[in-house]
C-alpha cells in the first residue's frame, strides 16, 4: 500500500515536521478539556486558528475543525503562498466506493454490523420515548415515527445511536446511553467511527467531518421549518411534540456551527433555541455564529427565550433546554 502523502498542515507533534515543535495540549473548543492538539503550518512552523485542531477525546467529544474548514469559513487565514495540489486526496487507501469522498471519511451500511444499523428500537431511550408520548404502546405512532425519521438506532447493550447523515452518506453516530424511566444520560458518548468494528476499515485514521443530527430530513421535508437545537434528545422530544416542524441538533454547544453543517439550511425560515447558560454564553455564541455562517438566502433568528431575566439564574446554571420546558419526565 501507498504511504500516505505528506499534508503541509498538520496536527502538532504528528507527522514528519522540520520545525519538530513539541506536542502540546490545549483547551478544546468543543468539551473545554485540555485534550486539543492544534494543527501547524509545515513551511513556518507556526499554528493556525486557535480554534482550528482536533480533540484526542475521540470517543467523548470528537471536535475537529480542519484547515479547509478554516480557509473555507474565513479564508483571511489561508497563507498567502498555500496551494492548492498540497490537498491531495488519499484514495490510494480508500476509494469512493468504500467511503472517502477526497473530503472526508463516511460510513457505508454494507460495512456495519447488522445490530448497529439504523432503525432499531431496542434501545433505552426509545423505551422512555414510548413512555413520554404513547404510555408504552408497542404500536407507538409517536415515537415509531420519531424512530423512523432520525434512524435511531440501537446496540446490544441498549444505549442509543444518533446518527448524522446528509447526502445518503452516514457521516457518524453519536452513540448514548439514558435511563429508561427518567430519560436522563447516563455516562459518556462515544462513536461509531470510533468502534473497532468500524475503524478497522479505514487504516490509516476516520477522518470526520460531522453535520446536523437531522440534516437528512431537510429533502424529505422540504417545506418544513426548521429549529435547531443543542441535543440530539431534544430535538428527538420537541419532534413528536410539534411535528409540523423539523428539528435537528448540534451535537454540543459550539460543535457544528460552522459553514459546511449551516449550508443545508440555505432557503429555509429557521429558528435557532441555544440551552440556557450562566451569563448567556451559549446565546451570545450561537449569534455570532450564525451571523458568520448562515447562508444568505435563509431566514433565521437566535431564540432568547432562555436568556437575561425570562428564566432564573439557578436554571442557567443547570443549562436547561426546551425539554425542561415542553416535556414532562425530565
Amino acid at each position: 500500500m501507498t504511504s500516505p502523502v505528506n499534508f503541509r498542515f498538520h496536527l502538532e507533534g504528528r507527522g514528519d515536521n522540520p520545525h519538530s515543535l513539541t506536542k502540546q495540549k490545549y483547551s478544546c473548543p468543543g468539551c473545554g478539556e485540555k485534550s486539543f492538539v492544534r494543527y501547524i503550518d509545515r513551511e513556518t512552523g507556526r499554528h493556525l486558528a486557535d480554534d482550528c485542531g482536533k480533540c484526542d477525546r475521540l470517543n467523548n467529544c470528537g471536535y475537529h475543525y480542519s484547515p479547509r474548514e478554516l480557509f473555507r469559513d474565513r479564508p483571511e487565514c489561508r497563507p498567502d503562498n498555500e496551494r492548492k495540489s498540497l490537498y491531495r486526496e488519499r484514495t490510494d487507501w480508500l476509494g469512493k466506493e468504500q467511503g472517502f469522498d477526497g473530503v472526508f471519511d463516511f460510513i457505508p451500511k454494507r460495512i456495519l454490523p447488522d445490530e448497529l444499523r439504523p432503525v432499531n428500537i431496542h434501545s433505552r431511550f426509545f423505551f422512555w420515548l414510548l413512555g413520554l408520548f404513547d404510555r408504552y404502546t408497542p404500536e407507538s405512532p409517536t415515537a415509531l415515527r420519531i424512530l423512523g425519521d432520525y434512524g435511531l438506532g440501537a446496540t446490544t447493550d441498549g444505549r442509543v445511536l444518533f446518527y448524522q447523515i446528509q447526502d445518503r452518506q452516514i457521516r457518524t453516530a453519536k452513540i448514548m446511553d439514558y435511563d429508561k424511566e427518567t430519560g436522563h444520560r447516563r455516562g459518556n458518548p462515544s462513536w461509531l467511527h470510533a468502534l473497532p468494528s468500524v475503524n478497522k476499515h479505514y487504516p490509516t485514521g476516520f477522518r470526520l467531518q460531522q453535520c446536523l443530527f437531522g440534516t437528512h430530513l431537510l429533502t424529505r421535508y422540504p417545506d418544513k421549518p426548521a429549529c435547531v437545537v443543542e441535543a440530539e434528545k431534544t430535538a428527538c422530544v420537541m419532534a413528536g411534540i410539534y411535528p409540523g416542524t423539523l428539528w435537528l441538533a448540534t451535537g454540543g454547544a459550539t460543535v457544528n456551527l460552522n459553514a459546511d453543517s449551516l449550508a443545508p439550511l440555505k432557503g429555509r425560515r429557521v429558528i435557532f433555541y441555544p440551552d440556557a447558560s450562566p451569563g448567556d454564553k451559549i446565546f451570545k455564541d450561537w449569534q455570532a455564529r450564525t451571523a458568520l455562517y448562515m447562508p444568505s438566502n435563509a431566514s433565521y433568528r437566535v431564540d432568547d427565550s432562555l436568556t437575561g431575566d425570562k428564566i432564573l439564574e439557578a436554571d442557567k446554571e443547570k443549562g436547561i433546554d426546551l425539554v425542561d420546558i415542553y416535556a414532562s419526565g425530565e
